[in-house]
């Protein structure tokens, strides 16, 4: 006799490779199927959300005017912070922060390259 249980959810339909990776990683992990697939949702989600801020962010370096405009801001709302760091030593090294900048650059760029050919296609 079939099986008289109710499906949860909402049918998707995914290649029959996809459903078998998916398979597979449901097995290696544990978990369900559907945890999975909304797992990947949100992280999706979430790439998209970071991608569009680099997008942003990369436009506003575009034009000088804007992009002073807005570091003015930031420095406006720093001085709000009225955290008395001022007098600490810095965090980061000046050859840790310049790295730590590249490496946002390199990631700016990255994502608004990935984003420019995911609108292409």
């Amino acid at each position: 006799m079939p099986s008289m249980r109710k499906r949860s959810g909402v049918p998707v339909k995914i290649s029959a490779a996809n459903h078998a990776k998916l398979q597979d990683w449901a097995a290696n992990d544990g978990r369900p199927m559907g945890e999975i697939v909304n797992d990947l949702i949100e992280r999706h989600d979430r790439e998209r959300f970071w991608n569009q801020a680099y997008e942003q962010l990369a436009r506003l370096k575009e034009n000088p005017v804007v992009w002073q405009d807005y570091m003015n801001e930031v420095a406006a709302f720093d001085a709000l912070a009225g955290d008395e760091l001022e007098d600490e030593e810095p965090y980061y090294t000046p050859g840790e922060e310049r790295e730590i900048l590249a490496n946002a650059e390199r990631a700016t760029v990255q994502a608004v390259s990935t984003a420019m050919r995911t609108q292409v296609s």
